[in-house]
């Protein structure tokens, strides 16, 4: 017997059970008249009628999404018809349901009989981001466009349509064009399409081009980027008054992900560990971890901060942007032309317009705070954007790299957001006598410098600080897949959690 024979026997089963004492209940209502039968028969009667409508639901949603798992199964079995192109390179996708979801988004170009996709690294897991060629035939050469699809969660990715046309289209001349969005089941994808410098032309992510590039290359294309912004929809001059804890606090509700990962990366008998499980009044937030070898730096336990948020409080003036981008890794791309010429190109506005993310914003709306949802602070950008080269990409292997990677970060917070030069001065600390720690300090300077035409108070580094704080956190429970092997994703969260520690001392 079918295993869909077997759930038709088992309902039919279920629906005879349910319905018998229901007819019943009617048959008895005839001796005691309609509106004079007793209690019990009444409630026989309604939970018959609710049990057979939750049967005929749950065998509604069991055809329903099976029939969804048999599409998707014959399209991974012969993707290849008159409507859908076959895909190439999908295996690194995290979904199976989102090779339908490429298929669907190019199935009208009927000439296209190929889409080639590869991951575009960077930024924050969540999505996944991949560069999509499109080819005649399988041994061809890709077709001059090139197509940037994001693939995530439906409800995720619900607005991306809408807030692309009403905040980036027609604002920046150097946007994506919106191809097509596509659903499928609980996911969708929505495709950007680019115009070729050239036939040879490729699409980079922010994440590859820091990689490939030397550093006065990535700080011009950091300082593109933001200038584009400047002129296309930040408006600086504006001030408003923030509580920025209201928005960052968010992260207390995080913080058994945070603790779980903390655990990961703490050795069994490291101090460190009494603030994960003790109560609010036994917190010890001075405690260093063992891997810290800096015993003179500024330290505050993240953990315990995070566990104590509610209780702070930071209201402060800040520049105001008309709208707020997501600037992270992957949605500034950079298209190179075949004699090396670059162009930046944005893609995506993955929070609200009042630059508070989506959550905080629903929160507010029910606080019954007014939220003015063209305005917003922008550091986040800035934060998110610096939390990515320093903790992934300076590629720490060793205690003694990570010893360094301190060292770097300690002469960070002495600058503040003027950093100097190293490319003119003789580096002044150990580890930006490295190249892998010069090239993040040139391009973390350009970054800064950006940054803070967005404080009113220059000597107020709180604001940039807490937003640092908030994009170092999410360092700790990236996948994987972000570093370079293990021992190096080791070494690159123990770096975020001590600069966690070294920002929540001056917070």
């Amino acid at each position: 017997m079918g295993s869909e024979m077997l759930i038709w026997v088992v309902f039919t089963a279920f629906a005879v059970a349910t319905v018998t004492p229901t007819i019943l209940a009617l048959i008895y209502s005839s001796e005691y008249g309609f509106f004079y039968v007793p209690f019990a028969s009444w409630f026989v009667f309604v939970l018959g009628g609710l049990l057979l409508i939750a049967g005929g639901a749950a065998l509604y949603f069991w055809r329903r999404f099976r029939k969804v798992d048999q599409e998707l199964a014959e399209l991974i079995r012969e993707p290849l018809n008159e409507a859908l192109p076959a895909v190439s390179g999908y295996k690194h996708l995290d979904k199976p349901e989102f090779l339908a979801l490429i298929q669907s988004l190019f199935r009208r170009p009927s000439h296209i009989r190929y889409v080639h996709v590869q991951p575009l690294p960077g930024g924050y897991s969540g999505s996944t981001t991949v560069l999509a060629e499109l080819q005649l035939e399988h041994s061809d050469t890709p077709l001059p466009r090139s197509f940037v699809v994001k693939l995530g969660d439906k409800r995720e990715m619900a607005g991306e349509h809408d807030k692309f046309h009403q905040y980036v289209s027609g604002r920046l001349s150097h946007a994506a064009e919106f191809f097509r969005h596509a659903e499928w089941g609980t996911v969708a994808g929505i495709a950007y399409q680019f115009v070729g410098l050239d036939l040879d032309s490729e699409i980079r992510s922010l994440h590859q081009c820091y990689q490939s590039y030397a550093a006065v290359e990535v700080a011009a294309l950091v300082k593109e980027a933001y200038a584009h912004l400047c002129q296309a929809w930040y408006m600086k001059g504006q001030t408003e008054r923030v509580n920025l804890y209201h928005e960052y606090g968010l992260l207390s509700r995080k913080k058994e992900l945070i603790i779980g990962h903390v655990e990961e990366i703490l050795d069994e008998d490291d101090p460190c560990r009494v603030n994960l499980a003790a109560s609010e009044g036994r917190l010890r937030p001075k405690l260093k971890p063992l891997f810290c070898s800096d015993p003179d730096i500024p330290w505050y336990d993240p953990v315990a901060f995070v566990r104590m948020w509610p209780q702070k409080n930071l209201t402060v003036p800040v520049r105001q942007s008309v709208v707020h981008g997501d600037l992270h890794a992957r949605n500034v791309l950079i298209e190179i032309g075949q004699e090396g010429d670059k162009r930046v190109w944005f893609i995506d506005f993955s929070h609200t317009g009042n630059g508070l993310s989506a959550d905080r914003t629903q929160e507010a709306l029910r606080e019954g705070v007014p939220i003015n949802p063209g305005r917003g602070h922008t550091l986040r950008d800035f934060c998110r954007l610096e939390a990515d080269i320093k903790f992934v990409l300076t590629k720490l292997q060793k205690e003694e790299d990570l010893r360094l990677a301190v060292e770097f970060e300690r002469e960070l917070m002495a600058c503040g957001l003027a950093l100097y030069d190293v490319s003119a001065n003789q580096p002044l600390i150990q580890s930006v006598g490295e190249e892998r720690f010069r090239k993040a300090w040139q391009v973390i300077r350009e970054i800064r410098r950006q940054a803070s035409a967005y404080l009113i108070n220059a000597d107020d580094l709180r604001p940039y600080y807490l937003g640092l704080l908030h994009s170092t956190f999410p360092i700790l429970y990236y996948h994987p897949a972000q570093f370079e092997n293990e021992v190096c994703e080791l070494q690159q969260k123990r770096y975020a959690f001590i600069a966690a520690g070294m920002l929540c001392s001056e917070l």
